[in-house]
């Protein structure tokens, strides 16, 4: 039996009314379609350690937009030291997914992965 993927808008599983920044360091990308993803460990200042790490899974464009604009899975992977990640939160806030805007690295330079807020919550996202 053949397996099936479905495929969804921006504003379908992430809220435009919900922009965040990230700061944290880059651990892992998913170079894969329909969507690539990138983890991201969240550190927090909190006494209480055992809370402190929160995992973070981004949504991005699909890997064809990002080869075609010259983005490289190695590129976006960094170099271990903090980045920060603007975006919009996945509506079920519980799941800490997001869809990416941009990622600033700690040099200062940045990857604009997508169409800003206001393009995406009129329906303007061009990555689907």
């Amino acid at each position: 039996m053949p397996v099936v993927l479905a495929h969804h808008s921006v504003v379908g599983v992430f809220n435009p009314d919900n922009e965040f920044n990230l700061t944290g360091i880059i651990t892992d990308v998913e170079w894969i379609n329909p969507h690539t993803y990138i983890h991201l460990d969240v550190y927090s200042e909190t006494e209480d350690e055992a809370n402190r790490l929160t995992k973070w899974q981004l949504e991005s464009a699909p890997t064809a937009f990002l080869t075609k604009a010259g983005v490289t899975r190695t590129m976006l992977l960094g170099d271990g030291k903090p980045v920060t990640i603007t975006g919009i939160a996945a509506r079920n806030e519980d799941l800490k997914s997001g869809w990416i805007y941009r990622i600033t690295y700690d040099d200062g330079h940045f990857y604009q992965l997508s169409a800003a807020r206001a393009a995406i919550a009129s329906g303007g996202d061009s990555d689907e």
